[in-house]
């Protein structure tokens, strides 16, 4: 598995493979256009690739001093193979190196792999949005995470 950051050189095939993925784990994902937008400033974005094909991304925005994962997904067929935790790692360095004091994100509550996932990269529970999510029978709750950058991170 490798791990790029998205730059002007990222074809368009490797953000609709991306966007596969987005469509296949929300349900009611985003337009592409909205999506692929997402991968410009002040947002920026990383692709993880196995064997040349796109099996997961994450998407960051950041604004001042906080950041925010957007949104992370991996491919159906390679879960539980570290690729989500690849994913955050990466953001998490790169975020804090940007300078960011903190990173945001929010997690549907029925999600415990995504929360231990978090939980176990330092963030920490803050907060409940109530009915936040769409789901297939109605609506979830999110939960409001935090990751505290280290100074000796930036």
């Amino acid at each position: 598995m490798s791990l790029c950051l998205v730059n002007d050189d990222t074809l368009k095939r490797d953000f609709e493979a991306a966007y596969h993925i987005h469509k296949s784990v929300q349900v009611t994902p985003w337009s592409f256009a909205t999506f692929a937008d997402s991968f410009r400033a002040p947002y920026y974005g990383v692709l993880a690739y196995e064997d040349g094909q796109v099996i997961g991304y994450a998407i960051m925005l950041e604004v001042l001093d906080e950041a925010t994962l957007m949104d992370i997904a991996v491919a159906q067929s390679t879960r539980g193979k570290g690729v989500g935790k690849a994913l955050l790692d990466l953001v998490i360095r790169t975020s804090c190196h940007h300078l960011m004091r903190e990173i945001w994100l929010d997690v549907r509550e029925s999600n415990h792999t995504a929360i231990g996932l978090y939980l176990s990269r330092g963030f920490e529970h803050i907060d409940i949005r109530k009915n936040y999510y769409t789901t297939a029978t109605g609506k979830e709750n999110a939960l409001v995470m935090k990751h505290q950058c280290s100074p000796n991170a930036r």
